[in-house]
């Protein structure tokens, strides 16, 4: 690559804004938000260098990216892309889902416009190599489509990119807006924890379950934000009255947790937001909406539900 972009990438990657979706469509192209660790990847002399934002290395503990380079016959290039979280149920294992080019052969691509670098993207086929992913680009599809189709291949959200931007090493553009989609769904409080330097009594985080489908009540996180100082003290006063000696989770949560929880009856089931579920069924930033006084937890319909389930957790999955 050219001396000029290898001293920029200590800049690390280009970053979106967040903000809400243009109206008009018009000269934007769309992508699927991917979950995972954003990184630049430099393919260079059968290797690869990964630097993530401010141009912080990430640790290559990923034989299969290294792999990746030996492919390449010596072609140098740098991508922008993600190194994804665990892959879903019957998925191979990706080891880097690539969106962006800025530099090819020693030709520095970051002044070109996205559209250009889309389109030499897609030339190079890179998806053929193990472990590579190249997931499209969207410029037909409205917002509200664009919306659900974030929500049926469980991603946290949209990227909106201008089809005429350059490549910002480093730096937040309005030319590229992200668009964070929250969810919703019902869980079972079984515990909460102390406000943290606000006294014992004072409530700081709810923990939350599903029931599985041998009728266990599974942890899923905890939500600590999102409340009133009013919704605090009424959620408090109601746990109170439901506390119990026993943890009523199947497997208790991470004894950081659970070293300082109140546990309580499993009765009260609570409306939450949150973006993903993450590893092991964890609901990411799960935001608190109020109690279902409208629905029992050991209601065997509301059990058999279309809510939360664990068997049918959202997996990202190739979108073509």
């Amino acid at each position: 690559m050219t001396t000029r972009i290898r001293d920029r990438l200590v800049l690390g990657p280009m970053r979106a804004v967040p903000g809400r979706l243009p109206v008009h469509k018009q000269g934007w192209a769309w992508e699927l938000k991917s979950a995972g660790v954003r990184a630049l990847a430099a393919f260079d002399d059968g290797g690869v260098t990964l630097l993530g934002p401010g141009g912080r290395p990430v640790a290559a503990a990923r034989p299969a990216l290294a792999a990746m380079a030996r492919p390449l016959a010596g072609r140098r290039m740098v991508l922008d892309g993600v190194i994804p979280g665990p892959p879903g149920r019957g998925r191979a294992p990706v080891s880097y889902r690539a969106f962006d080019i800025l530099c090819l052969d020693g030709q520095d691509l970051t002044g070109e416009s996205y559209l250009l670098r889309r389109k030499l993207l897609a030339s190079l086929a890179l998806d053929r190599l193990p472990g590579m992913e190249v997931p499209p680009s969207y410029r037909d599809l409205s917002a509200t489509q664009l919306a659900q189709l974030a929500r049926e291949h469980g991603v946290e959200g949209i990227v909106g990119k201008r089809l005429a931007s350059p490549y910002r090493l480093g730096r937040e553009s309005e030319d590229w807006i992200e668009l964070v989609l929250l969810r919703g769904c019902e869980a079972v409080i079984g515990g909460w924890l102390p406000e943290r330097g606000g006294g014992e009594d004072r409530l700081g985080s709810v923990l939350l379950g599903v029931y599985d489908q041998d009728r266990r009540l599974v942890y899923i996180g905890r939500v600590s934000t999102g409340f009133t100082q009013a919704s605090r003290r009424a959620v408090r006063a109601v746990l109170r009255e439901l506390a119990r000696d026993e943890c009523p989770f199947g497997t208790p949560p991470p004894a950081g947790e659970s070293r300082f929880a109140r546990w309580v009856r499993p009765t009260l089931v609570a409306e939450v937001g949150y973006r993903a579920i993450g590893a092991g069924g964890r609901l990411e930033r799960p935001s608190w909406r109020g109690l279902r006084t409208d629905i029992d937890p050991h209601d065997p319909v509301w059990r058999g539900s279309l809510r939360l389930q664990l068997d049918n957790l959202p997996n990202v999955q190739k979108v073509r």
